[in-house]
């Protein structure tokens, strides 16, 4: 193995373009161990090592200027810090993408059991986590409470379907555009509660998915009275609120006259 390396051949070794080892060299980051009476540039294969430690940390987007610096150090903390900071920050996205894929998986099962599922189903459901306030009340759904339940939950808002809720009475009754609380449902878990936070245990469901054109919702009629059709006919008792969840909306190139699909939840007792 020969001593001494051309930046050409260091280029070729190190796939490190001629003109980035030249800058380097140039802030005396990676100057060559000597120069020729060519005035060629000669780099020693005793610095193939700091080469490599260079790419590396390059790699993982160590500024060069900050490079530099803890490089030229006496002891290894600034390398070791700078390493301890770059997995924190792996492992914060890490987190955020399997919480965008958790997110994905929810939007795909919703959309699915909802847009191309058109029985009813008794379902076991998980906790769901639901930020609401009563129709009629003076104060509107805060949207600082909601930012501050979004910020730390991987924005949960994203993933939460825009709801309204019927009382166990007015289903009872057939009072289906009686509309008690409207709000937002997710199944991703919120960061800070408030008083508009509450969480539905988990328990038994039955489901419909809700294909409306209509703005006056026209086809809540048949689809709340096929459930409650269900419900008498399995012997299910209704234990509380229905929830109108709203899944998906299509404009159809018609922003006056959207599709939209909802997601209906009774809960219910076997």
């Amino acid at each position: 193995m020969k001593e001494f390396y051309t930046i050409g051949e260091i280029s070729k070794i190190f796939n490190i373009p001629s003109a980035t080892l030249r800058y380097y060299d140039s802030i005396g980051l990676l100057c060559p161990w000597e120069i020729g009476e060519n005035n060629y540039r000669y780099y020693s294969k005793a610095q193939f090592e700091i080469i490599s430690m260079i790419m590396f940390m390059r790699s993982i987007n160590t500024p060069i200027k900050k490079l530099k610096v803890i490089l030229n150090e006496k002891t290894a903390d600034g390398i070791l810090d700078e390493l301890k900071n770059c997995e924190a920050s792996i492992d914060e996205k890490i987190n955020e993408l399997e919480l965008l894929k958790q997110k994905i998986g929810i939007f795909n099962k919703n959309i699915e059991q909802t847009c191309y599922n058109p029985k009813i189903t008794l379902e076991k459901l998980p906790e769901m986590y639901m930020m609401s306030k009563s129709f009629g009340d003076e104060d509107e759904l805060d949207i600082d409470e909601i930012i501050k339940t979004t910020i730390g939950a991987g924005k949960w808002a994203d993933t939460a379907g825009i709801i309204s809720t019927i009382t166990k009475e007015n289903l009872q009754k057939g009072r289906f555009h009686d509309y008690d609380k409207y709000g937002y449902l997710s199944e991703i878990p919120f960061y800070r509660k408030n008083k508009y936070t509450a969480i539905l245990p988990s328990g038994s469901y039955v489901c419909y998915g809700m294909k409306v054109s209509s703005i006056e919702h026209f086809e809540a009629d048949d689809a709340y009275a096929k459930m409650l059709s269900f419900i008498e006919r399995n012997r299910l008792k209704i234990r509380g609120d229905a929830i109108e969840r709203n899944v998906l909306d299509l404009y159809c190139g018609n922003k006056n006259n959207p599709t939209m699909y909802f997601r209906i939840y009774i809960p219910v007792e076997e």
